[in-house]
């Protein structure tokens, strides 16, 4: 306990890389270790240096992936809402897996916006993303998370930070699987609709962008990133290899 008192107390910038290596392996180890989990979480962060975060994050990866299914977002709806409440507030598997999933959404929240800081290093940059298209490629058994890769481009949309290189990613990684696309049109119909609901006309903006070149104001940004997604991603096509070209896909039986 005292041990654990002294983690709390110790200022996030005093710790060394071998110490966070260890707090990873010790939060791997056992479920006692459990409050190693919101410390290794302060260093996904743009102000931490580049090795602490890609330490952090490949434990952390390697202890959210497994518990995914688990999480309360993975269990069934009628598990949920047929569980009488008194005992769902008081089944301390049910608050510990609640506590999880919270943590886990920071964890995303945090990898999102590492992803489009232009403060980040590029290569870390391009670590993160990997590893949020790993969460959305295991985050519903096997299953396309849409819900991940949403926040994910809602976040890239409305940020004010260039586009191009995280632009550059998607479209030499990930565009080319077709559920990939699929997704990423849905999410840019869902953000469209958001922004006309704002009074914002998408199409006018994407046609005197194309005329004229691009707009000032922050406002105008998030018309151009969407833009700017359109003109990069392919044409949501169907190839004859269909099966191969997804990103989230099972293993055909016989293989």
């Amino acid at each position: 306990m005292a041990s654990v008192l002294s983690r709390k107390q110790k200022k996030k910038d005093k710790y060394t890389l071998k110490e966070l290596k260890n707090l990873g392996r010790e939060l791997l180890s056992s479920r006692a270790h459990i409050n190693n989990l919101p410390l290794l979480l302060s260093f996904i962060s743009s102000s931490s240096p580049p090795q602490y975060v890609l330490e952090s994050l490949l434990s952390l990866q390697s202890f959210f992936t497994p518990l995914l299914p688990l999480l309360p977002l993975s269990l069934s709806k009628r598990s949920r809402t047929e569980q009488d409440p008194s005992e769902r507030e008081e089944d301390p598997e049910v608050i510990y897996r609640t506590w999880l999933k919270s943590k886990f959404d920071d964890f995303v929240r945090s990898l999102i916006d590492l992803s489009v800081s232009r403060g980040s290093d590029d290569t870390l940059r391009e670590v993160v993303l990997d590893a949020l298209m790993e969460l959305a490629k295991r985050g519903s058994g096997g299953r396309f998370n849409s819900a991940i890769y949403h926040r994910f481009l809602h976040t890239f949309v409305h940020s004010t930070e260039p586009a191009s290189f995280l632009l550059d990613l998607l479209a030499s990684k990930y565009f080319k699987y077709i559920d990939v696309r699929y997704f990423t049109y849905v999410s840019m119909e869902k953000l469209v609709k958001a922004l006309e609901a704002k009074n914002i006309s998408v199409d006018k903006v994407l046609r005197e962008t194309a005329e004229n070149g691009l707009h000032s104001g922050e406002s105008m940004k998030h018309s151009i990133h969407i833009y700017m997604i359109f003109i990069t991603h392919p044409a949501l096509e169907v190839p004859s290899n269909y099966y191969h070209c997804a990103w989230c896909q099972e293993e055909p039986q016989g293989k």
